[in-house]
């Protein structure tokens, strides 16, 4: 059965020409061997996602999944024809984009055929070794796309639909973030340039010419990227070059880089989890909620240490080494010497306290000096303030007088005497009288319960 207006609108949406490939097979299978066309399994489809009235959940639930077990029921059909698992799934992914492009997703039950994959070993076991010999005989624009393949781990389709106008400013901090929506997954792959490929980039870019957009243009006077053919074509020409041997069926491809960076995740210790996130692949939406832009600079710095291309000179790795001692050394003197000062602070502190008691206790003496003794002495300097003295001491307008005023108030009429004062008898009189007083005063009686 032909192809509808539907399934092309549908297909003209995808940018791989690999995918559109796998998926129109796929489809065209599909509607043979359903006996089906694309419009009436579109029109089934949307009328098993819509509840009827009255119709329990139970009911909506097993008829809605119903095309699940059509699809399942499609790949075993393909497994039997020879198909092998890995391309039974390509194709039987078309009629699931197609559901999923018109907003009627399929959901796979866990444990499904669907699922299964078998895990190929076609591809090369590329590493950065392998990388640093192909970029030592490559031109400058080959290692520019070494070198940002290295730092993205891509898909051959995203990588080349990357335009000039898509980068970053390249003038910022290394590594400089570079977000870009995938395609097959509709994912965003949150990846990172390094301080190499910045500098790359930064004289490749002004190589291009204005009438191509794409960031590696094809060859041909068209504006287009440069084909996977050509990127094929010239990987194996820069590994020839560089005497890789690539045998045992092995084929050198752009996926190889991808798969690089995957093993180099768990190599470098950041994880699986995060390595998939700068290359765009699914992962549960628990752990990507602690993968923020922060977290994933420093896992990318840490895996980059893994996959630089331009290896540090021996020299240079030692002198970083040195200054990384010496940085760790002058950290510990440092935290010593704020523990010194801590001490001497708290020290200082204490001084300052007891300083402030001393303060208080002299402000206290002083006040007595001056409210109290002074006072009374001068008050003592005549008969006419003895007087007012007593008068006031007998109405309990002046509290009980000290031993220390006594004896300073003794001083005070000594030095009268000397002095020959005619009053000295009548003030010396007067003076015993406030003494008696202040010794021979009744004392409050305690009250008793």
């Amino acid at each position: 059965m032909g192809l509808n207006v539907s399934v092309q609108e549908f297909l003209d949406s995808l940018s791989s020409k690999g995918t559109k490939k796998i998926y129109k097979m796929g489809l065209k299978k599909f509607f043979n061997w359903s006996g089906k066309t694309a419009d009436q399994i579109l029109k089934e489809r949307k009328d098993d996602l819509t509840q009827r009235p009255n119709e329990d959940l139970v009911t909506y639930k097993i008829r809605a999944s119903k095309f699940s077990k059509i699809i399942e029921q499609f790949h075993a059909y393909l497994i039997n024809e020879g198909y092998k698992i890995n391309t039974a799934k390509s194709l039987t992914n078309g009629i699931r984009q197609l559901f999923r492009y018109y907003q009627m997703d399929i959901k796979v039950r866990n444990g499904s055929s669907l699922n299964r994959i078998v895990q190929t070993q076609r591809n090369f076991p590329l590493t950065i070794e392998h990388v640093r010999k192909m970029y030592a005989v490559a031109n400058f624009r080959e290692r520019a796309l070494l070198s940002m393949a290295t730092d993205l781990g891509l898909r051959i389709s995203d990588f080349l639909k990357i335009k000039k106008h898509d980068l970053p400013d390249l003038s910022l901090e290394t590594p400089i973030s570079f977000d870009i929506m995938t395609d097959k997954e509709d994912v965003i792959a949150k990846g990172f340039l390094s301080q190499e490929t910045v500098e790359l980039l930064k004289k490749y870019r002004t190589t291009l010419t204005p009438d191509n957009p794409y960031l590696f243009p094809s060859s041909q006077n068209k504006p287009k990227p440069i084909s996977r053919t050509q990127i094929g074509n010239l990987l194996n020409d820069l590994a020839q070059k560089a005497g890789l041997r690539i045998n045992n069926g092995k084929s050198l491809t752009f996926h190889c880089f991808r798969k690089m960076l995957l093993s180099a995740s768990i190599d470098s210790g950041i994880g699986l989890t995060a390595g998939k996130k700068l290359i765009g692949k699914k992962i549960p939406q628990s752990d990507d909620t602690y993968l923020t832009t922060v977290n994933l600079r420093n896992k990318f710095i840490k895996l980059k240490n893994f996959l630089t291309i331009k290896e540090q000179p021996k020299i240079e790795t030692e002198n970083i080494e040195s200054l990384k001692k010496a940085i760790s050394k002058l950290q510990e003197d440092l935290t010593t010497q704020k523990t010194i000062t801590n001490v001497i602070s708290k020290e200082n502190q204490e001084i300052k306290r007891q300083f402030a008691e001393n303060e208080k206790e002299l402000n206290m003496v002083s006040e007595t000096i001056m409210n109290r003794i002074i006072p009374i002495v001068d008050i003592f300097s005549s008969i006419e303030g003895l007087e007012e003295f007593l008068e006031q001491f007998k109405s309990k307008k002046i509290k009980k007088i000290t031993d220390e005023d006594i004896e300073e108030l003794s001083k005070k009429l000594l030095e009268a005497k000397k002095r020959g004062e005619d009053d000295f008898e009548k003030r010396f009189e007067m003076f015993n009288e406030a003494i008696s007083m202040t010794k021979n005063k009744p004392k409050k009686q305690e009250k008793t319960g």
